[in-house]
């Protein structure tokens, strides 16, 4: 295992790293929050023989502190973690001096513990970490002053968790717990770029519904959401993790699969959604166990053959779910300009 060092905004960066920061995995477990980068940044990148990237650790310089934000490691590796914490170094005074000791005799410590509630659902605590007896005695005659320093600074902390809690909230739809609109506008368009610098195909799957409307008025707006709950968690089960499941609008969702071998590839997954849903049931009445199934459609564009914007694909992939429709119940159907002139919208 090897650390690689870069700037911010090394050429040699993107490509590095590129696939796992656009990752949606990667995304979400940071907070679905980008990977900030800039020219004060330092990357350390752990890179395995076969130089498969294992886990990175960006550090933002500033005038008078360095600021690590996030990190990732591909797997759960407290080694590979210290392995990164090792290499960052912080210039003070002129002198280059080691941020994190690695030493093994450092593995056990005496602990003084600082709780702070900050509401009925959350407490931030402080492990104060000593080295021996005499340290921890020390500590302990200062913890007053520590606590009030310590106050201020879990108060600043806890606003920043909700700041990114609410704009998680704000890229998910709160009833399928799918990605929504927002998410799409705001990062979808990335992937293109990745898609641009890897020579690789996307395929953009719209789905919809059959006769949804019918479903409200013969039963109620609860039956529908059971049905959309339904259906996304069939979607997101169906694909890759790679994969992005995204609700667009009342019933409809899009499905971004990236990496996409060929047509053929995004007509067989298309179908498979729709089959695989078809055999989903939906509980209309608990007491007599009364079920419902549906059906979908699906509409798909390919990105960079039909379209090389986000709003012209996803445009196609509306008019290949139009084109499915008008086919029937449980169709699929994929863009293509030359049928342009034979599909029926009015």
């Amino acid at each position: 295992m090897k650390v690689i060092q870069l700037k911010g905004l090394d050429t040699d960066l993107y490509p590095l790293i590129g696939p796992l920061v656009m990752n949606p995995k990667v995304l979400k477990a940071n907070n679905n929050y980008p990977f900030k980068t800039t020219a004060n940044h330092q990357w350390y990148i752990a890179v395995n023989d076969q130089e498969e990237v294992m886990g990175f650790l960006p550090v933002e310089n500033k005038k008078s502190t360095s600021v690590i934000n996030n990190y990732y490691l591909k797997e759960d590796d407290g080694e590979l973690l210290k392995l990164l914490f090792c290499q960052i170094d912080i210039k003070k005074d002129e002198d280059i001096k080691t941020l994190f000791l690695c030493k093994e005799d450092n593995k056990d410590y005496l602990i003084n513990t600082l709780d702070f509630q900050q509401n009925c659902n959350t407490t931030i605590i402080f492990h104060l970490l000593s080295k021996d007896k005499d340290d921890f005695e020390a500590l302990q005659k200062q913890l007053d002053s520590i606590r009030m320093s310590l106050l201020i600074f879990s108060q600043s902390l806890f606003n920043k968790y909700m700041e990114k809690a609410l704009s998680e909230m704000s890229l998910i739809d709160h009833l399928t717990g799918s990605f929504n609109r927002c998410y799409l506008d705001n990062y979808a368009g990335n992937l293109l770029s990745l898609s641009n610098r890897e020579q690789k195909k996307i395929a953009f799957v719209k789905v919809g519904i059959d006769q949804f409307r019918a479903v409200i008025d013969e039963f109620d707006y609860e039956i529908g959401d059971k049905v959309l709950k339904v259906l996304a968690k069939t979607l997101k089960e169906s694909v890759r993790e790679s994969d992005l499941v995204i609700k667009i609008s009342d019933d409809e969702f899009l499905v971004i699969l990236l990496n996409i071998v060929n047509e053929e590839n995004a007509i067989l997954i298309g179908q498979k959604l729709i089959n695989n849903f078809s055999k989903k049931e939906v509980i209309t009445n608990e007491q007599t166990n009364q079920t419902l199934k549906k059906t979908i459609c699906s509409g798909i564009s390919i990105y960079p053959d039909n379209a090389t914007t986000l709003d012209e694909i996803i445009k196609k992939s509306d008019i290949a779910l139009y084109e499915a429709r008008n086919r029937g119940r449980s169709q699929v159907f994929i863009f293509k300009e030359e049928d342009m002139n034979t599909i029926d919208f009015f």
